[in-house]
């Protein structure tokens, strides 16, 4: 990771009305038109070099009657996190 990043323990994202409460082992997930069930569980929270905060996660693919996969660490802006991964699937 950069030098410049910062490391965040968690951080809060307003989604809807509601906020959203994001730290490691934290998962949410997206399903896809396919039915693929995508799934990401978070490992980190950190805040780029211009303070933009991102989430570190892995993600796990599972598809009907297909072996899944599994994938990471990939990182994404926070705001894009949210946008994808519509929904929480729970926490470890």
């Amino acid at each position: 990771m950069d030098p410049k990043n910062r490391n965040l323990t968690s951080t809060f994202f307003k989604r809807g009305n509601r906020l959203e409460y994001v730290k490691p082992g934290a998962k949410f997930r997206h399903i896809h038109a396919d039915r693929t069930i995508e799934t990401a569980s978070v490992l980190g929270v950190y805040a780029d070099g211009f303070g933009i905060p991102h989430v570190r996660y892995k993600v796990v693919m599972k598809r009907p009657h297909v072996e899944g996969y599994e994938d990471g660490p990939r990182s994404l802006a926070l705001k894009t996190f949210f946008e994808h991964f519509e929904e929480r699937a729970g926490t470890a």
